[in-house]
């Protein structure tokens, strides 16, 4: 069985702090796929929202990597590939997510 497996976990991107001088920021690799797959542009159903909801409980719960069936990744990647308005920062994500990496598992006991 093929899984597909996204990276988690966080990246640096630049910013600007207070004083206006450059700094590395911590870039949230969970919470930026949550707001994805909940974003209001994609007007999601009661289902919708439900289903979202448990996968999001799944992303947050893992580690460093997920490793997502057909069915949760397809959520994820028309969600990513529905919403607009991302930013050079957002690049490593939306690379992660829609370039993710088939992997081959085994069903234990098989």
């Amino acid at each position: 069985m093929k899984m597909k497996k996204i990276n988690l976990r966080n990246y640096s991107v630049k910013g600007i702090d207070a004083d206006g001088k450059d700094v590395e920021l911590p870039y949230d690799v969970k919470e930026s796929i949550s707001m994805v797959i909940f974003s209001p542009t994609l007007k999601l159903d009661g289902r919708s929202l439900l289903k979202r909801g448990k996968l999001a409980e799944k992303i947050e719960a893992a580690k460093d990597e997920i490793l997502l069936e057909d069915a949760d990744y397809t959520i994820v990647q028309t969600s990513f590939a529905q919403v607009t308005g991302y930013g050079k920062n957002d690049l490593e994500l939306v690379k992660r997510v829609l370039e993710a990496e088939d992997i081959e598992v085994k069903e234990k006991g098989k």
